[in-house]
């Protein structure tokens, strides 16, 4: 069973009298342990796209099934809980707590999962970031806030966040977009070693050489996919 399967998603918005087919009749599957990037030019459908797939909005025709969930038939709280249990998020802006430590901003999505299982006491939740943390290399780091650490530190906290909750899938919107370019290598190969490790990592880029650091690259025009290809081994 896939990870990902969408058949025939269509998107659209209006804007006075102009329409915009942020999506069209966009199709494919994506494996659990895959490495996908999703490449285009700004207004192509990408963000729509990754929203759709966060659970952050809803397409106006056609499926989504994530691990065996049709989505489009979930409430908004059962949406909300499987968004926190699957789903882990990065994003271009790190979207961290600027008065909390890293420990606190990795906790953050555990306080959630709190709401609904009784399981997750303060010491697990502790226990658990501590965890994530150490994953991405800043063990010694946990009691830092956002300001004293480099843009690279704050992407891997926020990647941390993102596995906190050991999701089946991550979604990162173009991750190395407010980082210099040694930063930027060091969250790709990050990112290379996660799905080497299981995760599935689908990246959304503007940028053909980081998309050609996935395994598989799909790109987008006018809400249109052009291309599905899986990348040559080297």
């Amino acid at each position: 069973m896939a990870l990902i399967e969408i058949s025939n998603l269509r998107k659209v918005f209006r804007m006075g009298d102009e329409v915009i087919h942020a999506l069209d009749r966009a199709s494919f599957t994506i494996e659990e342990g895959d490495f996908v990037s999703i490449v285009g030019p700004s207004g192509c459908g990408k963000s729509t796209l990754m929203n759709i797939l966060g659970l952050l909005d809803s397409p106006d025709e056609g499926q989504y099934t994530l691990e065996g969930h049709p989505v489009q038939t979930l409430s908004d709280n059962q949406r909300a809980e499987l968004r926190n249990q699957k789903i882990g998020f990065v994003f271009q802006t790190f979207n961290l707590l600027p008065r909390a430590s890293a420990l606190r901003n990795v906790e953050m999505p555990l306080v959630y999962s709190a709401s609904y299982d009784r399981s997750f006491s303060p010491v697990k939740m502790r226990e658990m970031a501590l965890q994530a943390l150490d994953r991405v290399g800043l063990s010694q780091r946990v009691a830092h806030k956002p300001n004293e650490l480099s843009g690279g530190q704050r992407q891997r906290v926020a990647i941390a966040r993102a596995l906190v909750n050991r999701p089946k899938l991550v979604l990162a919107d173009e991750p190395t977009g407010n980082l210099d370019s040694k930063s930027g290598q060091d969250i790709l190969q990050l990112f290379e070693r996660l799905n080497s490790e299981g995760v599935t990592v689908v990246m959304v880029t503007h940028d053909p050489k980081i998309a050609e650091r996935a395994r598989r690259v799909i790109a987008m025009l006018d809400g249109k996919i052009t291309e599905d290809r899986r990348r040559a081994h080297s």
